[in-house]
């Protein structure tokens, strides 16, 4: 299982900006096909890994060298199995005759059994990536074992000089005299050959056998070079494999071929292979033999690997290879064995001793080496080759599985960012690509919502987009996205969100916003325009639920406070005004009446007229119900969803916003006007008329027309809070206003009067409702020592 350990991460600053771009780039069709996505990221991981192995030149492997290097390593594995894997069914078989050689019949027997090629694919992946082979050590010369030769040339003198070599010594040269003989041969030359063949075994390891069979050949080993060009060799037939098959069905009704070719009965090459692996196996069964010779032979033939494994101890990669290879050898063998003997039920079968292949599976051999108890068992549990292993047998889907359901259960075990990462691109891809064994739809969405966390946190927000289009279901999708952008206040910031959004599915045709279905452009595009517009109304939602529950805490308090103050604006506040604009921005005109007339009425329910005024900024709610009108024109068979009765409550609430700006323009210039002779100016005198009549419609009218409706008692409880407001309000700027005229203080009376007047309205109940009636009171004293500046005079003018 993969550790929850957070330790050795990859130092990462760009590259999940480069992840995403290479996304971005396939969605937007800009020459990205499925496997050039593959190609990229190996790329990238592969500039990360060159770029901290320079500057490590010398020293010791980093961890953060080995992520990158394993991380390449990965996405070639990924691309080689994903690209047999969507292609092998269309592979089609080679012409094959009873008489083909052994090369036309192995290769279609391959071309069958696809699980075989997928073996030889992993054997081909870790041998290229191998890593160098040092053949400094070689040592190259003319004459096989130079030092014994010496020594058996001069062992007569030594004997008449009493000087008997300490060693036993072979008494001939040839190559086999070490194992006829049981003797040995000089130190130093033992020495020279271990050198030799364990540089010769790591350069079979790596598929370099062209290169091993110089070296055997420059140093003397002519039996082992002939060793290696057999393993290279599989046999073709140059005359029968190319005869068309008019040719052979000749030949076999009794017709010669040129010059009287008769045509073989079975399959050139099989006799010759196996006796081959004969051979070399027994050759790896000599107790004298050299150590690294030994492993040659036994990896070459398929035998005994044991000594194998244990010179790997220290590295998974070659162990995994020995395993593999020696599965491989088997399948092989056992191939050419059943071939030879079908097409020859009266010859015997050359008499070859094979040992079955230690494991029998890649399961197996995965789990051996995660239990082998040594330092490969270490190397096993890394994420990554975790990882990989999943991709060899074909079951990522289970892996990523079984850890999200993890995950859900301990929070920890995805930590890793750069694990997440690569899961989600991996999950991602495999969605692409389709084929057996897929990642499951709810996974591939959690996977790609833990990332978009990842990002978020990260401050990544502009990627956000490029991964939710690969969520496979738009309602999850939807939930994902409005999940983010209901987090986000900064204008800018949301501006981006939704170009970089439609952008991509205005691009795209197959990944999850879209349907995948075949339609035309105008289509696609209005299902996209369809799908954002879900995204932001489920944004808008996701809000407002979110924070009805602070809003109706607010409206139960029995008397409520009217704020003004920007210090009362909190953050509930920003968050739901700042979510609505998202209709304003993408005019989206029905939602943003809506949602506005919501807004509004919870913030006039709780006082908030700062907040109220600040939503309001630089909006026209006469021009947003106009624009709705004309949408709707534009529609056919669309009736719409926004009654009279709302147009009406919002132009009321423009009303009283336009009252609130009038208020604060007088409270601004009472503040700042000391000179008495400002205020006997012809503007101020109209200002004073424009407001006063405002203030007035309002307090006589406001929501008096809307107070038969279903919401009589929303708009009841409106007019007991704002009423008395207005009304302190007014008194206050009539107040202020005697400078300008004292007549004003007449209409200062008339307006008391009116409070006390409950049969022709409200105003009095609004007091008493709203809790103020007590500092009315206070307002009409005040009011009247104000009046008596002029004496008796001054009060009845």
């Amino acid at each position: 299982m993969i550790s929850s350990g957070t330790r050795n991460m990859p130092a990462t600053t760009d590259i999940e900006v480069q992840f995403a771009t290479i996304l971005k780039e396939y969605q937007l069709k800009t020459d990205v096909e499925e496997f050039d996505i593959i190609g990229k990221f190996k790329s990238l991981c592969a500039q990360r890994a060159l770029a901290i192995g320079t500057t490590l030149e010398g020293q010791e492997v980093s961890a953060e060298f080995d992520h990158w290097d394993l991380e390449t390593k990965l996405w070639h594995l990924v691309e080689l199995l994903s690209s047999f894997r969507l292609s092998r069914w269309d592979i089609s078989l080679l012409k094959e005759y009873e008489m083909s050689s052994l090369g036309t019949k192995q290769e279609n027997y391959l071309r069958q059994n696809p699980q075989i090629i997928e073996l030889y694919r992993i054997i081909e992946w870790l041998q290229t990536n191998t890593r160098n082979v040092d053949t400094e050590g070689v040592e190259s010369y003319q004459m096989k074992w130079n030092n014994t030769r010496l020594a058996v040339v001069n062992k007569d003198y030594d004997i008449l000089l009493n000087n008997i070599p300490a060693h036993n010594l072979v008494d001939t040269l040839d190559v086999d005299s070490p194992l006829r003989s049981n003797k040995s041969i000089h130190p130093h030359d033992e020495a020279v050959d271990s050198t030799n063949f364990h540089i010769i075994y790591k350069l079979v390891l790596a598929n370099r056998v062209t290169d091993a069979l110089e070296i055997a050949r420059n140093t003397g080993n002519y039996a082992l070079a002939l060793i290696l060009l057999g393993y290279t060799q599989t046999y073709y037939d140059p005359i029968i494999d190319k005869r068309d098959e008019e040719d052979i069905k000749d030949i076999n009704d009794g017709e010669d071929g040129e010059d009287g070719e008769i045509l073989p009965s079975i399959a050139s090459g099989t006799k010759h292979k196996l006796l081959w692996t004969k051979a070399v196996y027994k050759l790896s069964q000599q107790p004298n033999l050299n150590k690294y010779e030994r492993l040659i032979y036994s990896y070459l033939s398929g035998g005994d690997v044991s000594a194998n494994l244990s010179e790997a101890a220290d590295d998974w990669a070659e162990s995994l290879l020995i395993y593999t290879s020696q599965l491989y050898t088997y399948k092989l063998q056992e191939f050419m064995i059943n071939l030879y003997k079908d097409q020859n039920s009266d010859e015997d079968i050359p008499s070859i001793v094979i040992l079955p292949p230690q494991l029998t599976t890649l399961d197996d051999i995965l789990n051996a080496l995660s239990k082998s108890g040594t330092t490969v068992s270490q190397q096993s549990q890394h994420p990554l080759r975790v990882i990989s292993g999943s991709i060899m047998i074909d079951k990522v889907s289970s892996l990523l599985h079984n850890l999200l359901h993890k995950h859900a259960q301990d929070n920890a075990t995805l930590n890793q960012p750069h694990l997440t990462r690569v899961l989600t691109h991996l999950a991602i891809f495999k969605s692409i690509i389709g084929g057996d064994n897929p990642v499951l739809p709810e996974d591939l969405t959690t996977i790609i919502t833990l990332y978009i966390a990842q990002l978020s946190d990260s401050k990544l927000t502009d990627l956000i987009p490029i991964y939710l289009s690969f969520i496979p279901d738009e309602k999850d999708a939807r939930e994902a996205y409005s999940l983010l952008l209901s987090t986000i206040t900064d204008y800018d910031e949301r501006l981006k969100q939704i170009e970089i959004s439609k952008r991509i599915n205005d691009h795209s045709t197959d990944v999850v916003m879209l349907d995948n279905t075949n339609t035309n452009n105008n289509n696609s595009n209005n299902n996209n325009q369809d799908k954002m517009i879900n995204v932001l109304r489920r944004t808008v939602e996701r809000v407002l639920s979110e924070t009805e529950s602070y809003y109706r805490d607010l409206q139960s308090s029995a008397s409520i406070e009217v704020q003004e103050s920007e210090d009362t604006i909190d953050d509930m506040d920003y968050k739901l005004y700042r979510s609505v604009e998202y209709f304003y921005e993408n005019n989206m005109y029905e939602d943003a009446i809506s949602a506005t007339v919501t807004i509004i009425r919870r913030f006039l329910l709780c006082g908030k007229l700062s907040a109220l005024k600040q939503f309001a900024k630089g909006k026209s709610f006469k021009s947003i119900i106009n624009n709705y009108d004309v949408q709707l024109l534009a529609k056919e068979h669309d009736e719409g969803h926004i009654s009279e009765e709302t147009k009406l409550e919002l132009l009321e609430y423009s009303q009283l916003l336009e009252a609130l700006i009038l208020i604060d323009d007088w409270r601004n210039f009472a503040s700042i006007t000391n000179d008495t002779g400002k205020w006997k100016s012809s503007a101020v005198s109209n200002s004073i008329e424009k407001t006063s009549k405002t203030l007035t419609k309002l307090i006589f009218d406001w929501f008096k027309g809307l107070s038969h409706s279903d919401d009589k008692a929303i708009y009841t409880r409106y007019r007991a809070i704002y009423v008395p407001y207005l009304i302190i309000e007014l008194l206050e700027i009539y107040q202020n206003s005697r400078l300008n005229d004292w007549k004003y203080m007449r209409q200062v009376f008339t307006l008391i009067n009116q409070v006390a007047n409950e049969e022709d309205n409200d105003f009095l109940e609004c007091f008493q409702a709203s809790g103020r009636l007590q500092e009315f009171l206070v307002k009409v004293g005040e009011i009247s020592v104000v009046a008596s500046e002029r004496g008796i005079q001054g009060v009845f003018y």
